[in-house]
């Protein structure tokens, strides 16, 4: 019981930091963040690097997913 306590405490102070960093952002960042790696994106595979393009292509659901679990879990906030 003990590894569960322990487990649950380390999961409770993992979230706690993650919105002391994420509260400091404003929501719009994240927007602009996925749009602007879009941009990116495309401006590599027009410029021949295919496989960076490819890598910061896949940045824009990660930072939607960030606003959007910030804005679900503290919807006071806002």
């Amino acid at each position: 019981m003990a590894t569960v306590d322990k487990a649950r405490d380390t999961a409770q102070d993992v979230q706690g930091q993650y919105f002391r960093v994420t509260d400091q952002v404003p929501e719009q960042v994240w927007y602009w963040a996925a749009l602007a790696s879009v941009i990116t994106s495309a401006t590599l595979f027009l410029v021949g690097k295919r496989d960076w393009s490819v890598f910061v292509g896949q940045w824009p659901p990660t930072f939607l997913l960030f606003g959007l679990f910030h804005k679900i879990l503290r919807p006071s906030k806002f």
